[in-house]
């Protein structure tokens, strides 16, 4: 594996990282969250509190596919990671377009849908999708998929933080209003 195979790896690792802190860290109650935003249907909502351990497991599987070089495993749960992504991402857009900057239950429950929010979901699809195909080809050794990891929890924290920022830059200019 050479470094054009680990720098994919590396963002296609964020989403999976991400996804398993969501799950970790998430506090709040998120079905009261989805169901505030009034999108989805009653029987839908219900399901609301599997998404975490739900998204938890896929971000896991992807990370243990990886750093164990099981491919078939890879291959299914960045498919899974792949769709919820872009699952998200079409709910923040339509939630951002009919309520607006409310807070989306994303990471916290107080940082609120935003442009900056769906592009990241849309990017993190992208960028998840080529493990579902088998890319990069999983013939490194431990140590360059342990680096891969590495950077993935780095792009991460920076990709937090970034969105953090974000928002504060956004509640900012709308208080400025």
């Amino acid at each position: 594996m050479t470094v054009y195979d680990t720098l994919p790896a590396c963002f296609a690792l964020t989403g999976a990282v991400l996804l398993v802190v969501a799950a970790v860290s998430r506090r709040g109650d998120l079905t009261a969250v989805i169901k505030a935003h009034g999108l989805l249907p009653a029987f839908s909502v219900r399901l609301a509190p599997l998404i975490g351990p739900a998204e938890g497991l896929a971000g896991a599987a992807v990370l243990a596919g990886w750093v164990s070089g099981e491919a078939v495993l890879l291959r299914f749960a960045a498919a899974a990671v792949a769709l919820w992504y872009l699952a998200l991402a079409g709910y923040l857009a339509v939630l951002l377009r009919r309520k607006g900057r409310v807070p989306c239950g994303c990471l916290d429950e107080t940082s609120p849908a935003s442009p900056v929010k769906v592009g990241r979901a849309v990017l993190l699809a992208l960028a998840t999708a080529p493990f579902a195909v088998g890319w990069p080809p999983m013939q490194a050794e431990m140590s360059a998929r342990l680096i891969a990891c590495g950077l993935a929890v780095f792009t991460a924290g920076f990709l937090i933080v970034a969105g953090k920022v974000a928002d504060l830059r956004g509640t900012s200019v709308a208080h400025e209003q």
